[in-house]
């Protein structure tokens, strides 16, 4: 009999079309989750804990990547205050179903942030600045697509590099579930303190226009359990922000996310349907990295 756990990554695998083959077809397709099982350890990345917020909701603990390579500016902001406690009790106050979470506010009316600096925009990064982009495929608006991370990114293609003064290449985040970014006024150089956390794709309406930063990795359940409303009746608060090598070591999650710079991701979306035999992605933000979590694989 299947474990839980099997049980639960076994559903996960038939939700991606996958859990269910005849005999003619488990010759020509593998499951995604025996790839899992079976990926060598060094198919696996152990993100540091300094690379971590531990963020304590009513509703339980939800994880996050930092990318300091993404948008360095707004990482550090982020982890000195949550490092200050400037956090800890405010509350969500802008929640939009089918859209986003927005909060890191502390007077909870959408129009405060800390007493440092406004950040310079960070929507853009040169490709060449960014280590460990494998571009995977393309979708209907966007040639060249992969991940940095757990985040999935747009990269401008090599064939525009003779359009640009010194040859420099976009890179950018894309708004699927889970991924965080930085919420702002109307000037683009205006983020503070204030994020948001996405529910779905807002690809079209936010990407190149705001600050990705990082992305959920464990624990969505628990942010998709923020109440709603602009603001809501009865807000969420975040009971507690801390970044991951401040958390004692007996209350440390080990994290590892699956390579996506490594040929192993490749085969996994392809075994999962996500990426067809010409490259083409249906739907980038359906795309969920896996993950162990305490060594249990989770998609």
């Amino acid at each position: 009999m299947l474990s839980l756990k099997k049980m639960v990554l076994a559903g996960a695998a038939t939700m991606m079309g996958l859990g269910v083959l005849t005999a003619g077809q488990a010759q020509e397709r593998v499951n995604p989750l025996t790839l899992l099982e079976e990926a060598p350890a060094d198919a696996w990345r152990t993100v540091p804990q300094d690379d971590l917020l531990y963020v304590d909701l009513p509703s339980g603990r939800v994880i996050i990547e930092t990318r300091a390579d993404f948008a360095p500016a707004h990482v550090e902001r982020i982890k000195t205050l949550a490092r200050q406690g400037f956090y800890d009790g405010t509350i969500f106050h802008r929640v939009i179903e089918g859209f986003m979470a927005q909060g890191g506010d502390p007077t909870g009316t959408g129009t405060g942030g800390s007493d440092y600096p406004d950040l310079s925009a960070e929507f853009v990064r040169s490709l060449d600045s960014v280590a460990d982009l494998t571009v995977l495929g393309r979708d209907r608006r966007t040639s060249e697509i992969g991940f940095i991370g757990p985040v999935p990114v747009g990269a401008q293609p090599d064939s525009l590099k003779d359009f640009f003064t010194g040859g420099n290449l976009g890179l950018w985040g894309m708004h699927c579930k889970g991924v965080m970014s930085m919420a702002r006024a109307g000037d683009p150089n205006s983020a503070n303190s204030q994020f948001f956390l996405m529910f779905d794709d807002s690809r079209r309406a936010l990407d190149q226009r705001y600050t990705v930063w990082g992305r959920v990795i464990d624990g969505f359940e628990n942010a998709r359990r923020i109440n709603r409303g602009e603001p809501p009746d009865r807000p969420t608060p975040i009971n507690r922000m801390r970044v991951g090598s401040d958390v004692p070591a007996d209350d440390q999650v080990d994290i590892q996310v699956l390579r996506t710079d490594g040929a192993l991701f490749e085969e996994f979306l392809r075994a999962a349907g996500y990426l067809s035999e010409n490259d083409f992605i249906d739907n980038v933000c359906s795309i969920t990295v896996p993950v162990k979590v305490n060594g249990e694989i989770e998609l």
